[in-house]
This record gives structure tokens, sequence and C-alpha cells, in this order.
């Protein structure tokens, strides 16, 4: 048997639904009314001037201020229909229609025609020898307001939720574009640094070799750039590949030791890991050949318990690099940043008599 297809999600329901749902139901009590109508000619009048002012008032709410004043007017004839008729069934209705708009027209005028449908309810029921019928109306009149106003906020609270999504999603591609562009250039500058002072020794061949790398590494940022939006989807390499490269790359610039040692995991790394990996693994490899010129470094990728755990340790080297003040990366707060978005813990200093930055989360994503 095939798969069943996924249930159609239920409709939202809008203002404009309620609005409409009122509208035929008066239109509903104003047939019943002609049908059976109210006893005496003026309740009867009353009946029809407000469930004419009811509608009016409705279609005109959103376009112009005398919308709330012809719901205004509606609810004055509504009390002398109640007065005059006792029992007229569509009076309910014109108070809970009053409700709707004091929830849809903002929160002064919602005020005022609260207050003023109040009133009325009590200026009808002691005008009425305190007949407690009429406090149903109240009953209508508040709930369609606490209806109203509550799917308000909550479609203010998705669009507020909507938009810190998108925000969040735009800081995370300039980090991710920041940090792929700023390796790149990092390289590059010490390519070209390299070349420079290699053809004023007169070393043309080895100069041309450090051009053409420099030529090299700007091509692979574009292209990594390129894939920055396909790798914040989920779709990360494994982070041992992504670790070898860049291991192979501090041993050509640097031409220092980088050992990398990955322990197979029990599971792949979560997406949102597997690049903090990666990048943080970068960003502390360009900080060993930018201040430490000349180290040898250890990267370890291991899993002790439910864990995994990073580690870039270098040994100190002879002092800062050529390019220790050239910026570039977002450096300790930039990982500190992406750890605490996906739940791990950053840990960086002094390590024996070089330098260490420890990254830590938990394998469950």
């Amino acid at each position: 048997m095939g798969e069943m297809p996924p249930p159609r999600p239920l409709p939202q329901v809008t203002t404009t639904h309620i609005r409409v749902a009122v509208q035929v139901a008066l239109l509903g009590w104003f047939l019943h009314g002609l049908l059976v109508p109210p006893t005496g000619a003026a309740a009867l009048a009353c009946g029809i001037a407000g469930l004419g002012l009811i509608v009016l008032g409705l279609t005109a709410l959103d376009r112009t201020p005398a919308g709330a004043g012809a719901l205004g007017a509606a609810l004055a004839a509504a009390c002398a229909t109640g007065l005059l008729a006792p029992g007229t069934p569509w009076v309910a209705l014109v108070f809970a229609a009053c409700g709707f708009a004091a929830a849809r027209h903002g929160t002064a005028a919602g005020a005022a025609l609260l207050g003023c449908g109040a009133a009325a309810v009590a200026a009808v029921t002691l005008l009425r020898d305190r007949d407690p019928v009429e406090l149903w109306n109240v009953v209508g009149l508040c709930g369609m307001y606490a209806y109203v106003r509550a799917g308000r906020a909550r479609r203010a609270a998705q669009e507020s939720e909507r938009e810190r999504a998108v925000l969040a999603e735009r800081a995370h591609v300039a980090r991710e574009v920041h940090d792929i562009l700023a390796h790149s250039l990092s390289a590059q500058l010490i390519h070209l640094e390299s070349a420079r002072l290699t053809l004023a020794a007169g070393h043309y061949e080895e100069a041309g070799a450090l051009v053409e790398r420099a030529r090299s590494l700007a091509k692979g940022g574009l292209e990594e750039t390129r894939r920055a939006v396909a790798v914040l989807r989920g779709d990360v390499p494994a982070p041992q590949e992504a670790l070898a490269g860049l291991a192979e790359e501090y041993r050509r610039t640097t031409g220092s030791a980088c050992d990398l040692t990955v322990t197979p995991g029990p599971r792949p790394l979560p997406p949102e890991a597997a690049l903090a990996v990666v990048r943080t693994a970068q960003e502390a490899l360009t900080n060993a050949r930018r201040h430490a010129a000349g180290a040898d470094v250890v990267v370890t990728l291991s899993y002790p318990a439910d864990r995994w755990e990073l580690c870039v340790t270098d040994t100190g080297g002879t002092g800062p690099g050529p390019h220790a003040a050239s910026g570039g990366g977002y450096g300790l707060v930039g990982m500190t940043e992406r750890a605490e978005l996906i739940g791990a813990a950053l840990d960086a200093g002094p390590y024996g008599t070089g330098f260490r930055v420890r990254l830590e989360g938990p394998l469950s994503p």
C-alpha cells in the first residue's frame, strides 16, 4: 500500500473570516427579524437601524474612522432595542461585533468601545429593573475582544520569531563568509610577502611559484565562498577531510610541522558541529601562523564519552609572524560565539610553551 498523503494544515482564522461570519450571522438575524419582528414599531426600527449600522461599521472599519462611529451608533440602537423589546436575540451579536471592532481598531479606540459596551449593558440592566439576562452581552463583548486580541498577539509573535530567524541566518552567513575570506586573504598575504622577499633575493623561479600559490588560494577562497550557503544548509564535508587540507596548507605555507590525529567517532558529527570544528581549526591555525612564527602545531579530534573534542596546540614559535597586525577573521570572540550557538564550550589560552585552543561539545544535535 502506498503512503497516505500528509494531512492538509487547517486554514488560519483571520479577522476577515470573523468579520464575514459576523455579517452573515447578522443577515440571518435580520431575516429572522422580518419573519418574527420585535414587538412595536419603534423596536423594529431600532433593530433594522442597528443591523444596518453594524454591517456598515464592520465593512468600513479598516478604511475610515466613520466605521467606529457606525459601530457606536449600532451599539446605541441595540440598547434601545433591548429596552423596547427585551430578549431580542440579535442584540448579543451586536455586542460581539463591537468586541471584534474594539480589538481590531487599536488600544485607545478598543478601550473606548469596551467601556461604552459595558456602560450600555449596565444602563439597560438598571432601567429594566436589574434583569441579569443582559449581562450575557458583556460575555459576548469581552469574549470576542479577547479572542481577536489573542489572535493578533499570536500572529505578531510568529512574525517576530520569523524576523529573528532571518536575522540569525544573516549573521551566520556573514560570519561564515567573513571567516572564509579572511583565511584566504591572510594566506595570500603571506605568500605574496614571501614572493616579494624571494624576488629581492633574486630567486625568480621560487617567487613565481609563490605567486602562483597565492593565485590558487584566491581562487579557492572564491569557490569556498560560493559553497558557504550550501554548507550552512547542512551539506558539510567530513571534518577529517577538511582538517587534513588545513594541516597540509599550514605545513606548505610555514615550513613547520602540523600533526593531525582524528579518532573515529561512534557517529557523524551534527552538521553545525562539523562546521564549527573546521572553522575553529582554521582560525586557530591562522592565529598560529600570525602570532607564533615557526611554531609546530598538533591538531586532534577525539570523542571522549558521549562528546567530541577538538584541540589545536602550538609550540610557541619564535615570535609574531610577518602579518601579526593584519587582522582578519573573528579571532577568539568569533570562535566563542560559534561555540555558544551550537551548545559547545571553547577554552583558549597559554599551554606549556605555546597556545592551545580547545572546543568541546555534545554528540547529540
